[in-house]
């Protein structure tokens, strides 16, 4: 049966301060990423008790919620709940002021996150390919290997468009704009000058000789300057005629610049970029990969690990292969699985076992936030065990010189060590693997770490001073004057069937709804109906004004609070027009419902179905 996340995503959303607090989300393979208006609203708390949650992390100004392997599925159900996202209201949706080094990190990240499922595709067909010739399966010289080999070299030639389309997204252009610089920089004609070895010029001005295939950097700095040219000629350009010159006028002047300026420099940064890594190899050997492979966990916590991206695929896309970026992921990588596999071996906490054994594999498998977040920095032993391995491991690599020929940082790189060098290759990626795996095993298991104490159903007594009753009852009032229903009888699965939490209904009289009690309005939706409120005990509760009442967009209903308001039982919260949304069809019974029922025993009605209630009496009593 497929898992509903409906819950656990508007928990998500009350717990990161109400929908009108989130001004943008978006996701990368492991991490729902977010940003927010005001930080104090966040409750870190209660997002790591959802169990689909490893671990929360701020980066700067964006806050970081570790999903895993369910990351896609708490995104959706998030999107559907209506928070803003890089497909919906995010473009113009308000931003943090950010720092540049953040903001550079944040442009490469939405530009490359999204393409590494193509690249991962189109460097596994490369193996694929490698192995047909390796065992005498296809000749190099048949069309069949042509075929299959363009095919897994589409994604690295276009990756032009590829980057263009996502950079469109991240600065909030044109994406047809944005792929037609890409276009620039690709056409066959444009390709064909460039390698013809004569000298070109553009009215006079020379033209840097480059070509742009599997190039990385030229099209995110154009789609980056093309977003202040289409604002700069939206200003100058006449409303009768801005639907003709503003896009013409748009391309006339970032082309040249493209080709003249943007291109000849991207070039130079990513050479840049090369002789860097060359340099540190020369200088420090085989250490730097030892290096890099230790710091990646604490690298990835800081988001910079895709800032690196571009460098490992140019060294593929120019010189077939990467001995150093992917290479010190693969040591990272399997280093976190070993140390969670460790753990899952020492640890006496079932509910540790599970999640340190899942966290294994998923790392192993190229995903090492869940170990990293969940784990690993939990029990903090561990992080450094792995970090010590995974640098004895990339010493080992950079020692026997380990290359890989595809961009891949799990077990699943073992095919991508067979290239140019031959099997003696994939011979020493085997031998890496194995130090880091097994070192960061054994490391852990040496240095040990302190167990999460298993759960039990007592908690150990409170000093005497201290003593709380056994239990304890929040009282929750009527937010509205009307007749009571049992919220099993409310006509709407998500409510009778408990989907969203237990609680009541109540059938309106009228159309005011009051605070249920001492409180924070934590939201008020955008059509007004739907309002999520948490008491000053923590109970967390959605009153629902009418059922499919989303339809309205907020017509016949007014707010009378605004969102974060602190009020008091009995204040009023928003008003309706009961009887013409009744005329327009729509039933207005309003269930009242305790989203974080798992914490207490249960939601007592103090009254049955059918019986009249007035605002501010008991509705119901949390347990």
């Amino acid at each position: 049966m497929k898992k509903d996340y409906t819950q656990s995503a508007e928990k998500l959303m009350i717990a990161l301060g109400g929908k009108s607090n989130v001004t943008r989300m978006f996701h990368c393979m492991t991490r729902l990423r977010f940003y927010v208006k005001n930080r104090k609203l966040v409750n870190e708390a209660d997002i790591k008790k959802l169990p689909e949650i490893s671990g929360v992390n701020w980066y700067q100004d964006q806050f970081q919620v570790i999903a895993g392997n369910e990351v896609n599925e708490l995104y959706d159900a998030l999107a559907k709940k209506g928070l803003p996202t890089d497909e919906g209201g995010a473009a113009n949706a308000p931003r943090e002021k950010k720092s540049l080094g953040s903001a550079i990190v944040d442009s490469i990240t939405g530009c490359m996150t999204p393409m590494i499922p193509a690249l991962t595709a189109a460097g596994m067909i490369k193996v694929v390919l490698t192995l047909l010739t390796t065992f005498k399966l296809v000749s190099d010289t048949s069309s069949t290997y042509q075929v299959i080999s363009f095919i897994g070299d589409a994604a690295f030639y276009f990756m032009p468009f590829l980057i263009a389309a996502n950079a469109a997204k991240v600065f909030n252009v044109n994406q047809s704009l944005a792929l037609i610089i890409a276009g620039v920089f690709q056409h066959p004609n444009f390709t064909a000058m460039m390698e013809s070895g004569e000298p070109i010029d553009f009215f006079s001005i020379p033209v840097t000789p480059m070509t742009y295939c599997y190039s990385v950097i030229p099209v995110i700095l154009m789609v980056w300057i093309l977003s202040y040219i289409v604002k700069f000629v939206d200003r100058i350009t006449p409303r009768i005629v801005k639907l003709i010159l503003h896009p013409t006028l748009s391309m006339l002047i970032a082309a040249p610049i493209a080709i003249i300026v943007v291109g000849p420099l991207g070039g130079i940064i990513g050479d840049g970029l090369a002789v860097a890594i060359e340099f540190l190899s020369a200088k420090l050997g085989f250490i730097i990969v030892g290096i890099l492979s230790a710091a990646f966990p604490f690298i990835v916590m800081t988001g910079m690990h895709h800032a690196l991206t571009p460098v490992g695929l140019n060294a593929i896309a120019t010189g077939g292969s990467d001995a150093l970026i992917f290479v010190s992921q693969v040591c990272s990588n399997v280093a976190q699985g070993g140390a969670a596999l460790a753990v899952a071996f020492r640890s006496k906490n079932q509910n540790m076992k599970q999640l340190a054994s899942a966290s294994a594999v998923s790392a192993l498998m190229g995903i090492t936030e869940p170990a990293l977040y969940g784990v690993t920095l939990k029990l903090k032993r561990p992080v450094v065990a792995a970090a010590i391995a995974a640098g004895i491991g990339g010493i080992v690599g950079g020692l026997l010189q380990v290359s890989l020929y595809i961009a891949q940082n799990s077990l699943l790189a073992i095919p991508a060590f067979i290239g140019e060098k031959g099997m003696t290759n994939l011979l020493y990626g085997l031998i890496m693997i194995a130090v880091s795996l097994v070192g960061s095993f054994v490391l852990t298991c040496i240095f040990g770490f302190e167990d999460e104490p298993e759960e039990t159903e007592e908690a150990p007594a409170a000093p005497a001073e201290e003593k709380k009753p056994l239990v304890e009852k929040i009282q929750i009032m009527s937010p509205v004057t009307g007749t009571v229903q049992e919220i099993t009888e409310v006509p709407d699965a998500a409510f009778s069937e408990k989907v969203l939490g237990d609680g009541m209904a109540v059938i309106p009289t009228e159309g005011k709804v009051y605070a249920p009690a001492d409180g924070t309005v934590v939201s008020i939706s955008d059509s007004k109906h739907g309002i999520m409120f948490r008491t000053t005990q923590g109970v967390e509760l959605l009153i629902h004004i009418g059922l499919e009442t989303v339809q309205l967009k907020g017509e016949h209903y007014t707010a009378c609070v605004a969102n974060g308001a602190e009020v008091k039982a009995g204040d009023l919260l928003v008003e309706f027009d009961l009887d013409a949304i009744k005329a327009k069809g729509y039933n207005p019974v309003t269930p009242v419902v305790v989203t974080n029922i798992d914490e207490y025993i249960r939601a007592v009605g103090m009254m049955k179905s059918g019986e009249t209630v007035e605002h501010g009496s008991c509705l119901m009593t949390i347990v």
